[in-house]
């Protein structure tokens, strides 16, 4: 939960600081299609939960923030996999929704967590962010999506 709440929050800062680079990431991954037709499911699950009052990761995603998954060990390589999952869906919340991806921006990096149990082999993690601001979560997000600019060339 935790990798996948980050990788959220990196399309979130993304689409906030610079959303024609959002939305070339998008189209990108959605390509040959726009991306609007392409995630138009996820798109349909950011509007329900939207229009339920969701404030929070935990509101949009209460099945992937339960302890179902706790118990799963991944390699390195299915975590960056997974984590650039859950980028995209931050990427059109801050698109689709920028004050409601903000207000989530701004508790994210301000919120201060206790060491938690991963629930396999007595791993346990600080899930607070180790971001000071939103401006520099926007920072980061910048120097990530520049990055995979240089890639792409």
């Amino acid at each position: 939960m935790y990798m996948a709440k980050a990788g959220f929050f990196v399309g979130c800062s993304l689409s906030l600081a610079n959303k024609p680079a959002a939305e070339e990431v998008l189209t990108e991954a959605a390509a040959p299609k726009p991306w609007k037709a392409a995630f138009g499911e996820g798109i349909g699950y950011l509007e329900g939960g939207h229009k339920k009052g969701a404030v929070t990761f935990e509101d949009f995603y209460p099945e992937i923030t339960s302890n179902t998954f706790n118990h799963i060990a991944l390699t390195a390589e299915e975590c960056v996999v997974r984590v650039g999952q859950w980028v995209v869906p931050g990427l059109m919340l801050g698109i689709l929704f920028p004050e409601t991806a903000l207000s989530m921006l701004e508790a994210w990096v301000t919120q201060r967590e206790e060491w938690k149990d991963l629930g396999t082999g007595g791993l346990r993690v600080d899930a607070s962010p180790l971001l000071a601001s939103v401006e520099e979560a926007y920072a980061r997000a910048q120097t990530i999506y520049e990055e995979w600019r240089r890639q792409q060339q």
